[in-house]
């Protein structure tokens, strides 16, 4: 008997049949896939599962900020000993501008080749990224130094005297997060369009 068998392509020389499915007994697999079969057109896609994700850590940041400001203007036994201020605001508003300009920026973009008015497309989907991802680095550390600087190097580091400080770095770190996943969530690879219905 030779020592390599040749292989055969005909499906009648196996011994058995196997299943597709990671299970040892065929039925098994067979009875998941049909489940799953059944309630997968039910379940979001991937772009709409990320579009909520992102969603719903843009408005908790956003509910933890104005939590913290409404609680930190409504105490008045003992008052605060640092007031709500317009520098409080800025690093979230710069955060959620950031989420737009970069969410508004599509993967191929950044590395298109065609030429429009002049100026590669790549080039300014490139700035216009950078400057999105620099806004929202800059807000999330702005947000960090507003902490530092009016209630950690003034000894309010706990309690409900640094309570607002935690809300505005929780937020802006929230926001971020949400933007980071929308993007790279969207831009993903994937064969699905970004946009379903559309």
């Amino acid at each position: 008997m030779p020592r390599y068998q040749p292989l055969s392509l005909d499906a009648s020389d196996s011994p058995r049949p196997r299943s597709k499915t990671a299970f040892y007994c065929g039925w098994c697999g067979d009875v998941v896939i049909q489940l799953f079969d059944g309630i997968s057109h039910k379940l979001p896609s991937r772009t709409e599962s990320v579009g909520y994700l992102a969603g719903v850590l843009f408005a908790i940041g956003w509910w933890v900020f104005i939590d913290g400001a409404v609680y930190a203007t409504s105490r008045t036994e003992p008052p605060v000993p640092v007031p709500v201020a317009f520098v409080d605001w800025v690093p979230g508003i710069l955060s959620t501008i950031a989420l737009i300009i970069v969410n508004l920026i599509d993967r191929e973009m950044l590395s298109a080749e065609s030429d429009i008015g002049g100026g590669s497309v790549a080039t300014k989907a490139q700035g216009c990224a950078f400057l999105g991802v620099s806004m929202a680095l800059g807000s999330l550390g702005g947000a960090f130094a507003v902490m530092i600087l009016k209630y950690t190097m003034h000894g309010r580091t706990a309690g409900d005297e640094a309570y607002f400080g935690f809300c505005i770095s929780g937020q802006n770190a929230l926001i971020f997060a949400s933007s980071m996943i929308l993007w790279f969530g969207r831009n993903g690879g994937g064969s699905e369009p970004p946009f379903p219905g559309y």
